[in-house]
């Protein structure tokens, strides 16, 4: 036999019955700095009111860590290889308190000037007296340093900040020109018992309501307020995040413009012009890639959630990240750190 056709054979049998080659991995790299911006603290002002929230029931030993702005949390950052945390107060705490906001602030500070490459800060404000909320947050920028402020979903009685009362804020946020973080709170007793309560625990009512599925879509509900009420008409400059990979709005954005909820202009203009979204607690690749088909990467950033959610495993959603391929090298330097640092002016 010709000694080619031979080899053609051969060649032919293995083939079919040789074990196949795996395949290459392709390569990715890791973001070069990791910052991460809805990251709880509990002043000593406002520690009460956290406390009668029933924080410690609903998550035992997370007092502690919340507490924590040195050494421990800085070992946690260490471990999810995180480069600098934006601090915030725990949720809705404040609201009605403009000394303990103030007191609570200069604490937060006292952290960030004590380690000035970890921490930076977003203000607490009492929302429910809006032109002092306006006073603490021009205070926290201008004199605290701080980058922004953390304002919760609703106030105690369950008012929202459609209304033209809560202007001075959003008008100080835009005079600045530092961003508003929106965070959930949790429902109001009705509307828990009317929309949350059914044929199961309590305590999965409770879960119902709050990280599981309520808190998500009523800072949803709360951003087309301020849209519909035309608050970013008013404040066409205003930067405004929300977490929780966008809290439910990216599956609605065509939806929301279809049926024309309001028809002299799109939301999805305001998507892009007003709104960033971080990726709070929601560390799945497929979910992370539901934001981006409807968001334009500058407009996303890391976030962890903590203590909430641990900087583990945030850190290894960002390698499955990496490695998904979903975003190239450069997006995800953008991601992990540099659209941070854009907005905050880090």
């Amino acid at each position: 036999m010709h000694f080619s056709l031979f080899t053609a054979l051969i060649a032919l049998a293995l083939g079919v019955n040789a074990i196949p080659t795996p395949p290459t991995s392709k390569p990715y790299s890791l973001p070069k700095r990791l910052i991460a911006l809805e990251e709880h603290v509990v002043s000593p002002s406002l520690e009460a009111e956290a406390l009668a929230a029933g924080l410690v029931q609903r998550f035992p030993g997370v007092l502690e860590k919340l507490k924590d702005v040195g050494a421990g949390r800085i070992a946690a950052m260490d471990a999810g290889h995180l480069s600098m945390q934006v601090l915030s107060q725990q949720s809705a705490v404040g609201l009605e308190d403009p000394e303990g906001c103030r007191k609570a602030n200069d604490a937060v500070r006292v952290a960030i000037a004590a380690n000035p490459k970890r921490f930076a800060g977003f203000a607490v404000l009492p929302m429910s007296l809006p032109d002092e909320a306006a006073a603490e947050l021009n205070r926290s920028v201008t004199t605290l340093g701080f980058k922004g402020a953390m304002i919760w979903n609703h106030l105690n009685d369950g008012t929202y900040y459609d209304s033209a009362r809560f202007d001075p804020v959003f008008a100080m946020a835009q005079k600045l020109d530092v961003p508003l973080y929106l965070h959930p709170a949790a429902p109001t007793a009705d509307i828990a018992s009317k929309l949350f309560a059914g044929n199961y625990p309590a305590a999965v009512a409770g879960r119902l309501g709050t990280f599981s599925w309520g808190w998500h879509v009523d800072v949803g509900t709360h951003v087309l307020r301020l849209y519909s009420a035309g608050l970013f008409d008013r404040f066409s400059k205003l930067k405004l995040i929300i977490g929780h990979n966008g809290e439910g709005l990216p599956m609605f954005l065509d939806r929301i413009d279809l049926t024309g909820l309001r028809n002299d202009t799109t939301f999805n203009k305001v998507w892009e012009t007003n709104i960033w979204s971080t990726t709070s607690g929601f560390f799945t690749v497929r979910q992370f890639q539901q934001l981006r088909q409807v968001s334009p990467v500058e407009r996303i950033m890391y976030s962890v959630d903590y203590p909430f959610s641990t900087n583990t495993d945030g850190w290894a959603f960002v390698k499955k990240l990496a490695q998904s391929g979903v975003l190239t090298n450069g997006e995800m330097d953008a991601f992990a750190y540099k659209n941070v640092e854009k907005l905050l002016k880090l």
